[in-house]
């Protein structure tokens, strides 16, 4: 007899955000990921169904196919995944914002420190000393 597998709870729902989402970023495809799904978002239920035709047959090369099959039968997981992205997307901006904040603060220090370096081999008159011709 053919079981067939439970709808997945909020527990894995969120997991399989998290994953999508994770994959996303790692390839940079933020942007056009969140065009696709809100493009396709009145499409997810039917996308859902054809995976659950196709699990049969898939399902014996990944094992979670029928979970991501689950998770595209609601909508509303489509909207949450969108959210989920541009959160992650947020956050690598503020990432790159206060790297960026960091670098500019280090190479004022340097530029400071370097002043303060030829400040102090001034002469007393304000002159750079004489290296002999050099």
């Amino acid at each position: 007899m053919i079981q067939f597998r439970e709808p997945i709870d909020e527990k894995r729902r969120d997991e399989l955000l998290d994953a999508i989402a994770k994959k996303i970023k790692q390839y940079g495809l933020a942007v056009p990921a969140i065009f696709f799904l809100e493009m396709n978002k009145p499409f997810s239920y039917i996308g859902g169904q054809a995976m659950h035709f196709f699990a049969p047959v898939v399902g014996v090369f990944f094992e979670t196919f029928e979970d991501y099959a689950y998770f595209f039968d609601d909508r509303q997981n489509v909207e949450l995944l969108i959210q989920r992205i541009e959160a992650i997307a947020m956050e690598e901006e503020e990432e790159k914002r206060q790297r960026k904040a960091l670098k500019e603060t280090s190479r004022k220090r340097k530029a400071e420190a370097s002043m303060l370096d030829d400040a102090l081999k001034m002469e007393p008159d304000g002159k750079a000393p004489d290296n002999g011709g050099n």
